[in-house]
């Protein structure tokens, strides 16, 4: 009796001790909260005038979203990632679905929402410069709210990354915060709306647009500054081709872009966010993050869409190399 009781224990703990490992293995690294969209994109000789009707070509159907981009990126590189979002029950909701399943994005916490209709947008992009112009259809369901997450959603993770300021983001940046995870962001709001989650958030990753609407005087250098001081570990503000300024308590530093034969600059951003992510799962130096992420943001450049040229590791390797 004792024997087979004794047999019994241990084979339950082998048994949990298995679905541990399991979970473990699966969690992703990476957590994202964000809109996911349906982008419809199409190249044009130039911006069109109004009322002006134009031939474009390249007409291409790719999921974007500052968080879903920025996931994809990270996944081609090899991170485990997740999505939380939702979507609606229409063609376009299963297309995003089905995308993100091909690239390897846990979609187990992509809500469905029935009879709503899924993000849309709508994406010119210049054939000589590379410039694009977006005319986005929000989604008509509702947004994931606080009762759609928990904190075994977040805390098992390394990185979290948040585009927006809602009850759901903020509620998960403080279970993170609290769980000792990085919280990367890229605030798809004003600094007015963004200032409430921000201390809140390691590394917040801006474009100069969004430091130059919030500090309209000053260079980029003083936001990226400005957000270290307030309690950022790492302060990055994206200035296109001509790189980024980064701001720890390394002090401030400047890193270029790589010159690449620019295409559509759609996702460059996203790409950028989702290579630093990885790189901060790596525990590299801040310079050689700045640079990897640099990369490929300039890779994602070179094809129309924002992540068809989004590339592997090994790939960011070999261009790394060859840039010297």
């Amino acid at each position: 009796m004792q024997a087979k009781l004794t047999h019994r224990l241990i084979s339950i703990a082998a048994f949990g001790l298995l679905r541990y490992n399991q979970f473990m293995t699966t969690f992703p690294d990476i957590v994202g909260i964000g809109v996911c969209t349906v982008d419809h994109l199409m190249q044009a000789p130039r911006m069109p005038l109004n009322n002006e009707t134009m031939r474009g070509t390249n007409y291409m159907r790719q999921t974007g979203g500052l968080a879903l981009s920025a996931l994809v990126a990270a996944a081609r590189l090899g991170a485990a990632t997740k999505i939380i979002g939702r979507v609606g029950d229409d063609d376009n909701g299963a297309f995003i679905r089905q995308a993100l399943t091909d690239e390897n994005v846990d979609v187990s916490h992509l809500l469905v929402e029935p009879g709503t209709d899924s993000h849309v947008a709508l994406i010119l992009v210049n054939k000589q410069t590379g410039d694009r112009s977006i005319v986005s259809c929000p989604p008509t369901g509702s947004p994931i709210g606080p009762q759609d997450i928990t904190r075994a959603d977040i805390a098992p993770a390394k990185v979290l990354f948040i585009d927006d300021v809602t009850p759901a983001t903020l509620q998960a940046a403080i279970w993170a915060r609290e769980a000792g995870l990085w919280v990367v962001m890229d605030p798809g709001c004003p600094y007015e709306i963004a200032r409430e989650i921000l201390p809140y958030v390691d590394a917040p990753i801006v474009p100069e647009q969004w430091a130059r609407d919030w500090m309209p005087n000053q260079p980029p250098e003083t936001a990226a500054e400005t957000l270290h001081q307030n309690g950022a570990k790492i302060a990055i503000v994206t200035l296109g081709e001509r790189g980024s300024v980064v701001c720890s308590d390394a002090g401030l530093q400047a890193f270029p872009a790589y010159p690449v034969e620019v295409v559509d600059t759609t996702g460059a951003g996203d790409a950028y966010h989702g290579a630093f992510m990885y790189a901060l799962l790596q525990d590299w130096d801040l310079a050689r993050m700045a640079r990897f992420a640099a990369a490929v943001g300039s890779m994602n450049c070179r094809a129309l869409g924002g992540r068809t040229a989004l590339p592997t590791r090994p790939q960011v390797d070999a261009f790394l190399a060859e840039h010297g």
